[in-house]
């Protein structure tokens, strides 16, 4: 079994080289001139689906009209697939999972699709007008590499359809590596910090609002299959519309509050939990911090850069944790490509 602890570390260097591949404007020039009047929808499953979700809201925030759908939903229930003129983005780490084929043989010839993958020899990359690599080598467990390396292709790929500019987002592509290479140097000390903050709590939420609550999401699956910690997450909007009742002293809740236009608003959240005996605890641009305490030379980037550092102590946390309950390392009924519907 490959340690988990030897991908997360490749983090780092796989994000920065796909940044500098992605740097001449190429494969993202290759999408076509105006997608949005024929619609854009984003889809995958898993970490790919949350993936999709942050790129649409980012879209969505730039003006660009977009949605997220998991694979399967689309595939069982959605009949209105982009047509001539719209883009399909199709994110998986293989290419092979269970969904693919079946919804590559219901695109129309017209549509554009568009693949991001780490398997430039899958059915999908095949089938795609435009291949975006994820460029993440080889890996073998959770989503580490794969995922943030398609956050930021997906962040790209919103600045390019909402008229960004390349060089000024090719330099806050390159902020947001050295984030993740400083953000991985403390990652242990913050995963140490939420096991010993968190390991007397019955209950673990993780919550967010936006593109934050796709982290939220993340987080809750990764602490699901790999500590196999029983966990939830919600949008902060959602949990403020029935899920708060739930909450108390013996629970913890990790909010990811980053600045942006939502900060304020998951900090009273914060507050208003910690008044109610609930543990709890802020990320925010990769860096762990309880109400009250100030962060030294906090990181400053995008805020749907964001996801890209706040994933990183949880990663490091899952792993902790596992080993702190003992379980065996692995997935006990999933395996890393998913082909069952």
């Amino acid at each position: 079994m490959v340690d988990l602890f030897s991908e997360l570390n490749q983090q780092p260097q796989s994000f920065s080289e796909l940044v500098e591949a992605y740097a001449g404007g190429k494969p993202l020039a290759d999408l076509p001139g105006d997608p949005a009047r024929g619609g854009i929808l984003l889809t995958g499953m898993g970490a790919s689906y949350h993936a999709a979700w942050i790129g649409a809201v980012h879209l969505n925030n730039l003006g660009v009209p977009a949605l997220a759908i998991e694979a399967t939903d689309l595939l069982n229930y959605a009949s209105a697939l982009p047509r001539r003129g719209g883009l399909l983005v199709y994110i998986s780490q293989s290419g092979t999972s269970g969904e693919v084929l079946p919804l590559l043989e219901r695109l129309e010839p017209h549509t554009c699709l568009a693949a991001v993958t780490n398997n430039p020899e899958s059915d999908l990359a095949r089938r795609a007008n435009v291949l975006l690599p994820m460029m993440a080598g080889e890996e073998m467990l959770i989503a580490s590499k794969t995922y943030i390396n398609t956050l930021a292709i997906l962040w790209l790929l919103a600045r390019r359809l909402g008229g960004g500019s390349g060089e000024k987002d090719i330099a806050m592509l390159r902020q947001a590596a050295a984030g993740v290479s400083r953000t991985v140097e403390g990652a242990m000390r913050a995963a140490g910090r939420l096991l010993e903050t968190l390991k007397s709590q019955a209950a673990l939420t993780f919550l967010g609002h936006g593109p934050h609550a796709a982290t939220a999401r993340q987080a809750a699956m990764e602490m699901s299959e790999w500590a196999k910690l029983r966990t939830m997450s919600a949008g902060i909007g959602a949990f403020r519309h029935g899920f708060i009742e739930a909450v108390g002293p013996g629970q913890g809740v990790v909010v990811f509050a980053p600045p942006g236009r939502t900060a304020e608003s998951a900090l009273a959240l914060a507050r208003e939990l910690e008044a109610y005996g609930v543990c709890t605890l802020l990320v925010e641009n990769g860096r762990l911090r309880s109400l009250g305490e100030e962060l030294e030379q906090p990181l400053e980037v995008d805020e749907f850069l964001s996801p890209v550092l706040d994933i990183l102590p949880i990663q490091y946390y899952a792993e902790v944790l596992r080993r702190e309950l003992g379980f065996e390392p692995g997935f006990r009924y999933i395996s890393k490509v998913v082909r069952r519907l």
